[in-house]
């Protein structure tokens, strides 16, 4: 398998479930570039949640290879309507997903520089996305955040996967009864703020995960939880609320000058939590580190450790 040299030292390292998870990613990817003549060799392998992140040097391309040909379709639909609606989006190279032999899918982007630090981007980005008429995206799936848990996840022991599933049924409860202040949107649906880079001359975001219909306090939770619960790193949460606020000034939450404020925080934010967790804890059968820091954040939510967390095992 010729790939990067980052890539190469972390299989060196990685349990023998990730290698072969590794390699049937890059597998699907050299395939695909076979069909489009881009350069796989020395590829590295930039993340692998929620699903891999390839960057091809060789091509200045990135590529995600995808678990199925759905999602990737669902994630260039995604960019072209943000596209539509002049909200900054890297964009595709191609119009249409690579089908692999073995079910995967590939879809290329353009180089998009390093991830921003600044969260007045992030909370721009957003804005404007809860802008869009979800009656202008009739194919967007509902946001069921409960859809993607696994219900019985490996890597844990069993004390920590009878919590996880206790802990996922009192808080699916909590959500069916939930107040929610505001209409549907289109949202992000992810556990963050939105991944915004920068090349130096433009920003804009770069899709992971395909929209979603459902509620904007979902991504306004999502930005906010680290900043409360977590040690490092502190986000300026302060910075993205001003400036979501400043593009949403007529509509802002009812009767709540701010999203901490408003009753139905906690349980969202505690669903965020989760979903994040749960992201940790499906790379865990993979990687040793993943295990350790998949029990490290189970336990913070188990009470073991006060807030904020220290999120990282020492």
């Amino acid at each position: 398998m010729s790939v990067g040299p980052r890539t190469t030292m972390l299989l060196k390292t990685a349990t023998p479930d990730r290698k072969l998870d590794v390699a049937a990613s890059y597998e699907a990817l050299t395939e695909v570039c076979a069909a489009t003549a881009d350069k796989a060799g020395r590829a590295e392998l930039v993340s692998d949640c929620p699903n891999h992140l390839w960057s091809l040097p060789a091509s200045r391309v990135l590529a995600i290879v995808h678990s199925e040909p759905e999602e990737g379709r669902a994630l260039l639909e995604s960019a072209r309507l943000l596209r539509r609606h002049h909200v900054a989006v890297v964009s595709p190279r191609c119009s249409d997903v690579h089908r692999c032999a073995e079910g995967r899918a590939v879809t290329f982007w353009q180089p998009c520089g390093k991830p921003s630090a600044d969260t007045s981007l992030s909370a721009w980005v957003t804005a404007l996305i809860h802008r869009i008429d979800p009656a202008a995206a009739p194919w967007l799936r509902e946001h069921d955040p409960f859809a993607e848990l696994d219900d019985d996840p490996d890597g844990l022991d069993e004390a920590d996967r009878a919590f996880l599933r206790e802990h996922t049924a009192q808080l699916r409860e909590e959500w069916d009864f939930l107040d929610w202040p505001t209409p549907d949107a289109v949202i992000l649906g992810g556990p963050g703020m939105a991944p915004v880079h920068d090349d130096g001359v433009h920003v804009g975001l770069l899709p992971r995960r395909p929209l979603r219909r459902g509620h904007r306090e979902w991504d306004l939770v999502a930005a906010r939880w680290r900043s409360e619960l977590l040690t490092a790193p502190r986000e300026d949460h302060r910075t993205y609320a001003d400036t979501y606020l400043s593009y949403q000034c007529e509509e802002r939450l009812p009767g709540h000058p701010y999203i901490g404020a408003w009753s139905g925080y906690r349980t969202v934010r505690d669903v965020v939590v989760l979903t994040a967790v749960m992201d940790t804890v499906r790379r865990a059968r993979f990687d040793a580190g993943a295990r350790r820091l998949a029990a490290r954040q189970v336990a913070c939510l188990r009470g073991a450790h006060p807030a904020p967390w220290n999120w990282r095992p020492r």
